[in-house]
């Protein structure tokens, strides 16, 4: 195989097995107590983490791990945001996915605005926050769900506008 059949096949086994995550963390030193953090990986059993040292050659960027909890299975993690906007977005939109192609759109979208600081505008936050609910099968794994992140959001801004009311 060529290293341009490699790419294509490399490809093809992210879009089985990667997952385009934003994670959401709360943060009380965070201006609205949340943090959206964006981390692409790839997992894989140990016998085969060759393929993962592949990707990391290959994107020139992110490390590959033993995944926490579980102790035959690897993973390929690029977590700093600008090797995602420099390395993974362009790569995928230059090699576009066929299952996690809505999920992908999304990453990059949120990946982008979050590079353009857009986060950091309360209601920007709240439509970002949204879109992130929508990746990954809508949320279903998350640890927190949605409507309580914006529950809180409500209060964050509440405090946020009597904070400076005062000033």
């Amino acid at each position: 195989m060529n290293k341009k059949q490699y790419v294509y096949y490399l490809t093809g086994f992210m879009d089985g097995e990667s997952c385009f995550c934003i994670a959401l963390k709360n943060q009380k030193s965070a201006k609205v107590r949340w943090v959206l953090d964006p981390i692409f990986h790839v997992t894989q059993n140990a016998i085969n983490k060759k393929i993962l040292y592949d990707l990391q050659k290959m994107f020139n960027c992110g490390v590959v791990i033993k995944k926490y909890g579980q102790l035959n299975t690897m993973q390929f993690v690029v977590q700093s945001r600008n090797e995602i906007i420099e390395k993974i977005i362009p790569f995928f939109k230059k090699y576009q996915l066929i299952t996690k192609k809505k999920d992908f759109e999304i990453f990059a979208e949120v990946v982008e605005a979050l590079n353009q600081h857009k986060h950091k505008d309360f209601n920007e936050f709240k439509k970002l926050l949204k879109k992130v609910f929508t990746m990954n099968g809508g949320g279903k794994q998350r640890r927190y769900k949605l409507k309580d992140v914006l529950e809180s959001l409500g209060s964050s801004e509440t405090i946020r506008q009597t904070q400076s009311k005062k000033l």
